[in-house]
């Protein structure tokens, strides 16, 4: 675990929190990678990882006990706004963001002890094998399949939009190793090496030409059984705790906040705000963050007090990742042509509006959430 740690982080001033964030970032985030609008390659968003991992600010959201920040959802708030005032560039981690947390909360001693610290300190880079070709926002209809054979479970099938796959050495994949129920049974929750044998990773291009996602196929791919997180068959109920999540970090404000910062600079520099108009337009892109913000404090107390959340996550997902893409537009509408400009020293402001494509898109399409509420909280029947 990193070797300077504080016994309670919340329990300092705010102000002095914010000031050992910002000269932590002065002195270990270089320069040339902040601010950057895409992800970096692994090898070189890495240093500022083990940067993180060092001082003990790579989990904010973990427990103290397992090298997490133990962070309360308002001070770790306080952290998002840090790291994206400052750009700190995006990292590979959904190891630490998601499945961490899945695994604190499923996994048995030697899973914690083998797992938590590589993926703590950067060693294991995961990725997450949910989607498949035919199995999207209907996560349950996958068929991607898993045989056992005694001691192993023997695996075949495709899964695709699985981002940071090329660079991952490991992947947490759902896999149908029972067919004999109903849908959601019959699901195993598998912690998989990407180095075995019969794995193929080709990345799929995004639209800004980067290729964040990928498509994974396993061939006759022989994993343990005790790289099963939870019981063999009953991993949808693991899924569902850690889409939850990923809900809650798909409902992060943070983007919207990066957007936000932009946005101001660039309206001041146009000299827009002496303008009643666009003041209002300032203002409302202000408020529907700061909605985005306490929405996602809210959600994540109720994970920190009740270690889970209801359905109602779904209206955080949906009005963070729609917040992004209002703000993103709003951003080419003010920077007019400039927004096309490219080449070196031009900053690239197409890059929000092509980013906030995919999360309403991710961790459930924002109109299968609509149902979701209008079915299990409005109390509205189902289509036909």
């Amino acid at each position: 675990m990193p070797a300077e740690t504080i016994a309670d982080w919340n329990a300092m001033a705010e102000t002095d929190f914010r000031q050992t964030l910002r000269d932590f970032i002065e002195t270990e985030c270089p320069p040339e990678l902040r601010g950057y609008p895409h992800r970096f390659p692994a090898q070189v968003s890495m240093p500022w990882y083990k940067a993180l991992h060092r001082r003990g600010f790579i989990a904010p959201g973990w427990p103290v006990e397992y090298g997490g920040m133990g962070l309360r959802p308002e001070r770790h708030l306080i952290f998002i706004e840090e790291m994206e005032a400052a750009g700190t560039p995006w990292l590979h981690d959904a190891g630490v963001r998601n499945l961490g947390p899945a695994i604190i909360a499923w996994g048995n001693e030697a899973q914690k002890a083998l797992y938590l610290p590589k993926m703590h300190a950067g060693e294991h880079i995961w990725c997450q094998g949910y989607s498949e070709p035919s199995a999207g926002s209907d996560l349950a209809s996958l068929q991607c399949d898993g045989r056992f054979e005694g001691e192993n479970l023997i695996i075949n099938g495709q899964k695709i939009w699985t981002t940071s796959a090329h660079v991952a050495t490991h992947i947490f994949a759902l896999i149908r190793t029972d067919r004999s129920g109903k849908k959601q049974e019959g699901i195993s929750f598998v912690l998989i090496d990407m180095s075995l044998p019969g794995i193929t990773v080709r990345p799929i291009e995004n639209l800004s030409g980067h290729p964040d996602f990928c498509e994974v196929f396993f061939d006759n791919v022989k994993v343990g059984v005790e790289c099963i997180l939870g019981e063999p068959n009953k991993g949808w109920a693991v899924a569902r705790s850690l889409l939850g999540f990923e809900r809650i970090w798909a409902g992060s404000p943070k983007r919207a906040f990066k957007v936000l910062l932009i946005l101001r600079q660039r309206m001041e520099e146009r000299g827009l705000l002496t303008s009643d108009y666009w003041r209002d337009r300032l203002a409302q892109a202000i408020f529907d963050t700061q909605d985005a913000q306490d929405m996602y404090a809210g959600f994540a107390d109720l994970v920190r007090t009740d270690g889970a959340v209801g359905v109602e996550i779904s209206a955080l997902k949906i009005w963070s990742t729609s917040t992004f893409q209002r703000l993103s537009e709003l951003l080419l509408e003010v920077a007019g042509t400039d927004a096309t400009l490219a080449g070196e020293g031009a900053e690239d402001l197409l890059a929000p509006y092509y980013e906030s494509r995919a999360p309403t898109i991710f961790a459930g399409t924002n109109e299968v959430h609509r149902n979701i509420l209008a079915r299990s909280v409005l109390g509205l029947p189902k289509s036909a």
